[in-house]
């Protein structure tokens, strides 16, 4: 039965359980994202919120400011088309 009263066939209990597995695995994503926006008061504090951006290392998302940040850091982030632009050598204005 549900909230109104309704006798449910057996296959609707059957994706109630699985929806209740698919929330409890979005519930710990939404912790594990918050847990990485309350680090970056403390692994960026002197850095300009539009400078940092969110990438991979082996796998789990780090902040990364790429003016700030050393080389040696940007080298230990998983490779994408940004990480790679940010370590080619800067060419002067003139």
């Amino acid at each position: 039965m549900d909230r109104r009263g309704i006798i449910l066939p057996k296959f609707t209990q059957v994706v109630d359980e699985a929806s209740s597995i698919s929330l409890e695995e979005e519930i710990e994503g939404l912790k594990e994202e918050l847990e990485l926006y309350k680090s970056l008061f403390k692994s960026h504090r002197n850095s300009v919120i539009f400078n940092l951006t969110i990438k991979k290392k082996t796998g789990k998302s780090v902040w990364v400011d790429h003016v700030r940040d050393d080389r040696e850091y940007l080298l230990s982030l998983d490779r994408d088309s940004d990480v790679e632009e940010w370590l080619k050598p800067v060419r002067p204005s003139r």
